[in-house]
């Protein structure tokens, strides 16, 4: 994921269909089918953010639905996850940028 630049933008393409399958369509996202925390959270003690955060950020693109969107409390805590990860001084302007992307898409 580190090196191969095709692998990231098939977990992005990955992100943006599993979010246009469940969360666009008003389905959730199973904590026991798909933590997302805990996959951030393991790209920062594995030092995959590279893969992670794109793959997150397209997941929570589609959150224009009626039930997952920023006033939802799970979808809520993942951003504040996402912004506490922007916040690390050793995150890359890439990441940082995908997220400052989601956040405008979001209108936040």
């Amino acid at each position: 994921i580190k090196e191969s630049s095709s692998e990231r933008s098939v977990l992005k393409n990955l992100g943006t269909w599993l979010g246009s399958i469940t969360l666009a369509r008003n389905k959730p996202l199973l904590h026991k089918h798909l933590n997302l925390k805990g996959v951030l959270i393991d790209g920062v003690r594995t030092q995959k953010l590279v893969g992670v955060i794109p793959f997150v950020c397209k997941i929570f693109e589609t959150c224009k639905s009626k039930i997952f969107n920023i006033s939802n409390v799970w979808v809520h805590a993942h951003l504040r996850l996402l912004m506490e990860l922007y916040n690390l001084p050793s995150l890359k302007v890439n990441l940082k940028i995908e997220i400052e992307i989601l956040f405008n898409h979001l209108g936040i």
